[in-house]
């Protein structure tokens, strides 16, 4: 016990005061971008399996995937959509008559408002040893609440009030005062608090939409370019909308030596340029689809022959198919006579614009088979265009007169005559 005993008048245990830091980085946004960079790690880990040409392409894949889908939870959860900021001389809290040079600084979520004030005060003066670095943020989720700061009043208000209790400085309760007034025109924090909540629905909107689009990804590249379209479309809907309803008046809040004007800041940017390329992807992906679909199968490692399904057709309906395909008037016969009312089997690809399709059909193989197998295989080829080389249809040979050769009449037998 003497050891614990050793220069100690209390007769207890040392007590520290707390070790306060100041904010350095935006924990939730951190933990959010933390998350996609294990599921990067964890697809880069498998992508060396593949052949040279397919892991280049799942490369690109799952790189654009996760950028779009973390992106659009950075946008969620972001804390910049409008930033302003100021520096100027302004008194630091009630009861100091020193007044410090001081960098203040707004930011303006989907969520909540976060203001940051940093100064380093000047020396032989009484805050010479303090230190003023402060990042408090101010949530409205999602209620406006009643008039006031009691307990059925906004979040935004009661924590308003907290921080009053606390003893926060005082160009921090003067930059919160403008979002937690809500009355005679100044309506700043319930403006933004309805932005916010109509661009949250929009994203988590988007971000569903990504789900399913990763797994259309991997089965049907139509509607997964249609879903990404949609992601897009979305993003840009979340821009305008908070353009749209956030407060008309723009937001200026005056200091000693200038003045806070909030601009449109980092997320909203990152959205907007999210939506243009999500929707540039789409277009090119329906294009893709549409004029070259055996290449995109190809890249994005899907089977072609999923989006087909079998059909049954004579052969005039195929030389009518194919007449209207190179635009020819006249009545010329692509197969035989005696193949024209013969069945055939074809591939028809299943889609909602026929029109802009370069081939609706496959060619079945022509083949000759001992045993009789009803698996039906198929050319990895269109036959909607013209070529050089003649089409080959399953011919079967039919007869108009049928002639049948009388069995062949017995012999009889010989015989010698005795004597």
């Amino acid at each position: 016990m003497g050891n614990f005993q050793f220069g100690r008048k209390e007769g207890f245990p040392s007590i520290y005061p707390p070790n306060h830091t100041a904010v350095t980085v935006d924990v939730t946004e951190a933990i959010l971008v933390a998350v996609f960079i294990i599921i990067s790690i964890a697809y880069i880990s498998i992508i060396p399996g593949y052949r040279k040409r397919q892991s280049i392409y799942m490369t690109i894949k799952v790189t654009l995937s996760i950028i779009i889908g973390c992106l659009l939870i950075v946008e969620n959860f972001g804390q910049k959509w409008e930033y302003g900021k100021v520096r100027s001389k302004t008194p630091y809290r009630a009861g100091e008559g020193q007044e410090v040079m001081a960098d203040m600084e707004v930011k303006i979520g989907l969520r909540s408002v976060n203001i940051t004030m940093k100064a380093e005060p000047e020396e032989n003066t009484p805050l010479a040893k303090e230190q003023i670095d402060y990042n408090e943020r101010f949530p409205w989720t999602w209620d406006q609440g009643r008039i006031g700061f009691g307990p059925y009043a906004g979040l935004l208000q009661r924590t308003f009030r907290e921080g009053q209790r606390k003893g926060l400085p005082i160009p921090i309760l003067w930059i919160a005062e403008y979002f937690v007034i809500d009355g005679e025109g100044i309506r700043f924090g319930r403006f933004y608090r309805t932005a916010g909540w109509y661009c949250h629905i929009l994203l988590w909107t988007a971000f569903a939409c990504w789900i399913l689009a990763n797994i259309f990804l991997q089965c049907v590249s139509r509607y997964a370019a249609y879903l990404i379209g949609i992601i897009g479309g979305l993003q840009l809907l979340t821009c305008l909308v908070w353009i749209s309803v956030r407060n008309p008046i723009s937001l200026v809040i005056p200091f000693e030596e200038g003045a806070i004007k909030v601009i449109l800041g980092t997320h909203f940017w990152m959205t907007f340029g999210c939506g243009i390329l999500c929707v540039f992807l789409a277009i090119i992906m329906i294009f893709m689809d549409l004029r070259y679909p055996n290449t995109l199968s190809t890249v994005l490692e899907i089977d072609p022959l999923g989006q087909y399904d079998e059909l049954v057709m004579r052969g005039n309906q195929m030389d009518d198919i194919l007449r209207k395909k190179v635009h020819m008037d006249s009545p010329m016969e692509m197969t035989s006579k005696q193949n024209r009312h013969t069945g055939m089997m074809v591939m028809k690809r299943r889609s909602t614009i026929k029109n802009a399709q370069k081939s609706l059909f496959r060619a079945p193989v022509p083949m000759k088979m001992d045993i009789y197998d009803d698996v039906a295989l198929y050319k990895n080829q269109s036959i909607a265009g013209p070529s050089n080389a003649p089409i080959e249809a399953p011919t079967v040979e039919m007869s108009d007169e049928v002639t049948i050769k009388p069995p062949p009449v017995p012999r009889k037998k010989r015989s010698k005559a005795k004597v």
